[in-house]
């Protein structure tokens, strides 16, 4: 051990070794080589540890690098506001114009749900219609087979055809129901029911002339008078009652005729030729319900009667 220290003095036997000798430093110089080596030492682990943290600090993200450099001046920043204004104005004028086109939709809609609501009650009316006219028209049953014919009983004359409408010419055809006609018919109807006089006058009208021969003809006549009744034009709505009892058999339909005929005259203030039209209905209709109102009428037990169906 001893010769290892006195090699390691002469390898560093300095110029400076003198002082190392002075007696104000008794410290070996073995001591001094150890610290300078751990100073050394020291250092560099130092000087590693700082390149340590710039060689693992991560790169920039690319999204930084690729951002858009900021404006550095006033100008660009007016520019970028104007932008910017602009966008905003484009998108407010878009929501104005959503916010129309949602109320227009709206309106329409309400409209539609409206419309929808008022066919729906005309076809229910018209449906009603249609269903009273068909309850009030009478069927009549198919005719039954004939029995087996025996030789000695006569052969049973041949019946006779339905009385035709009056003023209809001998070769006039037996009235038969018409799906078309009964539409009509039921239309008319529900527009003298909804209160459209003069409307269903026109179409009651022209349900006469094109179905003369309809078993609802009489009646269709009837409401012609009863539409020109409600409009207080008694001497066009007598008119069109004496065409009931002129052109058509139905007693039912005639009888009501004349009571009609009646009112109109008394309305016009003809107080004898409204007595000689129910006296006329008594006379010809004596068991009919409009025979009834006639006597109540010239008793004076009674106002209008029922209207005609």
């Amino acid at each position: 051990m001893s010769q290892k220290r006195r090699a390691l003095g002469r390898a560093f036997d300095l110029p400076w070794s003198p002082v190392l000798r002075c007696e104000i430093m008794p410290v070996p110089r073995g001591r001094i080589v150890c610290a300078c080596a751990a100073a050394l030492l020291a250092a560099g682990c130092a000087g590693a540890k700082a390149a340590a943290p710039a060689a693992s600090q991560p790169a920039p993200p690319a999204a930084e690098e690729a951002r858009p450099a900021r404006p550095t001046n006033l100008e660009g920043v007016a520019r970028l506001q104007d932008a910017h204004g602009q966008e905003l104005q484009r998108l407010a004028g878009e929501l104005k114009a959503l916010d129309a086109q949602q109320g227009f939709l709206v309106a329409e809609l309400k409209s539609v749900n409206e419309q929808l609501a008022k066919l729906k009650a005309s076809v229910d009316e018209a449906k009603s219609a249609f269903e009273d006219s068909r309850r009030a028209t009478p069927v009549t049953p198919p005719p039954s087979a004939p029995a087996a014919a025996r030789p000695a009983a006569p052969a049973p004359p041949a019946p006779l055809p339905p009385p035709a409408p009056r003023g209809a010419g001998p070769g006039a055809a037996v009235p038969v129901r018409n799906p078309d006609a009964d539409k009509q018919y039921a239309a008319a109807l529900a527009k003298l029911r909804a209160g459209e006089d003069g409307q269903a006058a026109l179409e009651f009208t022209e349900f006469v002339a094109q179905f003369p021969n309809h078993p609802q003809a009489a009646a269709a006549q009837n409401w012609i008078g009863e539409a020109y009744f409600r409009q207080n034009d008694f001497r066009q709505a007598a008119a069109e009652f004496q065409k009931t009892v002129d052109n058509y058999t139905q007693t039912a339909q005639v009888a009501e005729a004349l009571l009609k005929i009646g009112l109109c005259k008394r309305a016009l203030g003809d107080a004898a030729g409204a007595k000689a039209a129910w006296d006329l209905v008594i006379q010809q209709y004596p068991k009919s319900e409009a025979a009834a109102q006639a006597r109540s009428l010239i008793a004076g037990k009674a106002g209008a009667p029922a209207r005609p169906r």
